[in-house]
């Protein structure tokens, strides 16, 4: 091993070391069958939990928007869309209106 050169050995020792850590080991083929089973269910629930942390950083991400537009938001800005919604659906602004003076009413009738 002296008389070896310092890159045979360097090569050498690179190939031994997976290209990439997370990737499964290869399956030897005199494992049994509950081996394989084993592998595939923890191959299966790393998917899972991947697709669950990139799903849990996605609506992460828009809740932390959307509160900061609810933060930002002023009750002019709230009372104008509600004029909007109204002059685009005028008749379920009058029937919203009428609900909600029947029950406002009937809690607060003495």
């Amino acid at each position: 091993m002296d008389n070896e050169e310092p890159a045979a050995s360097a090569s050498r020792s690179a190939a031994n070391q997976p290209e990439d850590a997370d990737a499964p080991p290869e399956p030897c083929p005199n494992d049994p069958p509950e081996v394989h089973a084993a592998a595939e269910a923890v191959e299966k629930a790393k998917a899972a939990l991947r697709e669950a942390q990139e799903c849990y950083q996605r609506v992460r991400k828009e809740a932390t928007e959307r509160l900061k537009q609810a933060r930002e938001t002023r009750v002019g800005d709230l009372i104008d869309g509600l004029l909007g919604l109204v002059r685009k659906y005028p008749g379920a602004g009058v029937i919203t209106a009428l609900l909600a003076g029947f029950f406002l009413g009937r809690r607060f009738r003495r």
